[in-house]
């Protein structure tokens, strides 16, 4: 039992990553021209665990012109072991 608990404590205390981008967008109006899917993906190379979570208020639900919509989007990449990354964090304010 013990064991499981240490394991859980080191999964949690995981490193952060090595590029994180984070968006928030919002629109007046948008218009949706093409029915589908949406995609957006992050691809590390060797990949240690990179995800995307994305959020879209409100959801189209069929329609296809909305109002006053917001994107919230946070990706993060994660470079597995045995590479080195040389290069410093530039961050900028958001104009």
């Amino acid at each position: 039992m013990l064991l499981a608990l240490l394991l859980a404590q080191a999964a949690a205390a995981q490193a952060p990553p090595d590029i994180e981008l984070n968006i928030r967008a919002r629109a007046k109006s948008a218009e949706i021209e093409r029915k589908g899917e949406a995609k957006l993906q992050v691809i590390a190379e060797p990949d240690a665990r990179s995800h995307v979570e994305a959020r879209v208020e409100p959801l189209p639900e069929g329609r296809t012109s909305l109002r006053n919509v917001e994107v919230n989007v946070r990706a993060e990449a994660r470079i597995g072991e045995g590479v080195e990354i040389d290069a410093k964090a530039e961050t900028a304010a958001p104009q």
